[in-house]
């Protein structure tokens, strides 16, 4: 038996928050670790995060042994509805009603009570921080053997108080209120620290991209600036080459004794769709491969590009293992790399 808290609740049409409720602590050894007397406002404070099993007045629930015959558990609850239709004063409609798992004889105790002050009691007992387990009638909470079952619970604390109790009772979810559904509280919490550490986690990859950008930018830039040691601030790294390139290419006819100047300038002619999204250039034996960044529009038409490429003398080819990475390299040189056994 887990630790809680037994209340004896007066007529649910006379509970306030000033009510004096009498109260026992059952700890788990099932005997009576406290008991007295508060007002339901203070009662929650007593309480804190205990389960709570609010015993019904008398006059506020009716209990009773009816036979169900053999149905499923999903039409049990129908079929005690009807049963006890004409031993009710209201419709079944206003009540709330619980039953206990039918026998093997078909027996099925079973509780009612009107729902209305039922679901008002509940709030004001929520409102007070109760934490409300259940909600049962006195009979099913007094020993079986109690010589007056129609006498509410009092103090002091005896063995009218230590009963066991159903599994079962009046203590509806869809009668619960707003206020006392705690068991949306951690599923909110956690769903929260979810958010929390997700958005730590992307910030945390926007600052390792933001650095491997800088880190390639801050190659071609220092690429081109060994290039054109003349060039004061290499803001575009590709542009500014294909200037200098072709300033000095009207005054000399050529940028140097390789290829890649030339290889680098003309890929810009034909790739331009690569403008702004380039993280990585590598020139290695008249092959240059160039890593994009996501976010380019690629060429609509491949056949297009080709020939594009051609005009420019170039041979295209895009990497089959790494999306984004392109290698340029002249048909000259893929001929004599075919070639080679």
């Amino acid at each position: 038996m887990r630790q809680h808290l037994r209340l004896a609740l007066p007529l649910l049409s006379d509970l306030t928050s000033d009510t004096n409720i009498a109260f026992v602590l059952v700890g788990r050894d099932g005997r009576a670790a406290r008991s007295g007397q508060l007002p339901l406002a203070e009662l929650g404070a007593e309480a804190g995060a205990l389960a709570v099993c609010a015993i019904l007045h008398p006059d506020d629930a009716v209990v009773a042994d009816i036979t169900v015959p053999p149905v499923s558990n999903r039409r049990l609850g129908t079929a005690v509805a009807g049963s006890i239709e004409p031993m009710a004063l209201s419709d079944v409609s206003q009540l709330c009603v619980a039953h206990s798992a039918r026998a093997a004889d078909g027996n099925v105790t079973v509780a009612w009570s009107a729902r209305l002050p039922l679901v008002k009691a509940w709030a004001l007992l929520a409102e007070a921080g109760l934490n409300i387990a259940a909600f049962i009638p006195q009979s099913l909470a007094l020993p079986a053997d109690d010589p007056a079952p129609a006498e509410p619970l009092g103090l002091p604390a005896g063995p009218r108080w230590l009963a066991p109790l159903p599994s079962w009772s009046l203590a509806q979810d869809e009668l619960r209120p707003l206020s006392a559904k705690g068991q949306w509280r951690k599923p909110i919490y956690w769903s929260a620290a979810a958010v929390v550490v997700w958005a730590a986690g992307l910030n945390w990859y926007a600052a390792q991209l933001a650095n491997e950008v800088e880190s390639l930018q801050q190659g071609m830039q220092s690429t081109v600036v060994q290039a054109f040691p003349h060039i004061p601030v290499v803001i575009d790294p590709v542009r500014q080459a294909q200037r200098q390139l072709d300033a000095q290419r009207l005054a000399h006819g050529a940028a140097a004794e390789d290829d890649f100047m030339p290889l680098v300038l003309a890929t810009a002619k034909v790739l331009d769709f690569a403008q702004s999204h380039v993280r990585g250039l590598h020139y290695d034996k008249g092959v240059l491969t160039l890593t994009l960044a996501e976010g380019y529009v690629p060429p609509g038409s491949e056949a297009v590009l080709a020939q594009a490429a051609a005009i420019h003398q170039l041979q295209l080819q895009k990497d089959e293992d790494r999306p984004h990475v392109w290698h340029v390299q002249r048909p000259a040189l893929a001929q004599t790399k075919t070639r080679r056994p």
